[in-house]
């Protein structure tokens, strides 16, 4: 299933209101695949299924619309060994897709450190999944919440953790799980985040914020590190619900 036009671009403006100003977003729908992937993407895709092939294709024509869109000539945007975006040198980046969106947003290396964008459904969480995603005191906050929206708002916990994730590893190369990373919201569905271990880049304790916000029937999160960005703010309480 793929988005309308207008829905498209209803998400992208959702976006532009969570992204910073020297932040640029473009959104396609998930199949789209009517641009050609440049010779460094191909090889880089070449034994993969068809579907993760229009995935992918539908991504990369997200992220040069907003190259574009940032005031950059489009690029080849290869895979790496990761299966992490590789960036022209100045850019930071990053991808999000569902089955019906792709989402990219870019900014120049120069004035954000490392970005992480995601996209979800709005729909609940599998109970059974509460535990992979959220820590004891996530879970204890979950159950003080009506039954009905315990799994939307776990589903907003995956979410923000997924953007953070792919921010941080921009900067860390380094993988780590759901519990790595303790979360509170507020109101607004802004998010801070403590990280729980250390990892190359941030020490255990470092502090990342973003949004989380509901665009039509979708969930989008950010989580930017803009530069000399202070990683040791007091962390808010979990109030969204």
């Amino acid at each position: 299933m793929t988005m309308p036009l207008r829905q498209l671009s209803m998400l992208e403006m959702a976006a532009r209101t969570i992204v910073p100003a020297r932040v640029a977003v473009a959104v396609t729908a998930a199949d789209h695949t009517a641009e050609p992937l440049w010779q460094a993407e191909e090889a880089a895709i070449a034994a993969a299924r068809p579907a993760r092939r229009v995935e992918f294709t539908a991504g990369r024509a997200a992220a040069r619309k907003a190259l574009l869109a940032l005031g950059r000539a489009p690029s080849a945007i290869p895979m790496g060994a990761d299966r992490a975006p590789v960036w022209p040198r100045a850019i930071v980046g990053s991808i999000a897709h569902d089955d019906r969106a792709c989402i990219a947003v870019v900014a120049e290396r120069d004035r954000m450190r490392a970005i992480g964008i995601d996209l979800e459904p709005d729909a609940p969480l599998e109970a059974d999944l509460f535990g992979e995603i959220c820590r004891p005191e996530e879970l204890a906050w979950l159950r003080q919440l009506p039954f009905e929206r315990r799994g939307h708002v776990a589903r907003r916990f995956f979410s923000a953790k997924e953007a953070i994730y792919k921010c941080q590893y921009a900067v860390s190369h380094e993988m780590f799980d759901f519990h790595a990373l303790s979360l509170v919201f507020d109101h607004q569905g802004r998010f801070d985040a403590r990280l729980m271990k250390a990892v190359p880049g941030f020490d255990h304790g470092a502090l990342f914020r973003g949004t989380s916000i509901k665009a039509g029937d979708q969930i989008l999160s950010l989580c930017h590190i803009g530069e000399g960005v202070d990683l040791e703010d007091d962390h808010r309480n979990s109030v969204i619900g």
